[in-house]
């Protein structure tokens, strides 16, 4: 059976080469932060860059800079993974 709801948009964005100044695509400020899922607010923002495994795209996301300084580093890498996760099931679909 086929899922007719639409997607979520991700919480993420990306480049597509390393001399991009803008990303390709840009989910803006009005998404959840990842930790505590309350919308971001631009007084209290971190940017986070990613690389995933066997893609050329450079990812990012943001998260309220209060919950990432929080996270102790396993769960700064957790957090990391479960975008990893994401973009790789986004890939998949797409």
């Amino acid at each position: 059976m086929k899922n007719n709801s639409p997607q979520a948009q991700p919480i993420y964005g990306y480049f597509t080469e390393a001399a991009q100044t803008v990303p390709v695509f840009d989910p803006g400020m009005n998404v959840p932060c990842p930790v505590c899922l309350a919308m971001l607010d631009v007084i209290d923002v971190r940017t986070i860059s990613l690389m995933v495994p066997d893609d050329t795209r450079s990812y990012f996301y943001r998260l309220h800079r209060s919950c990432h300084e929080r996270l102790s580093e396993d769960e700064r890498v957790k957090v990391d993974g479960l975008l990893i996760d994401a973009i790789y099931s986004a890939r998949n679909v797409n």
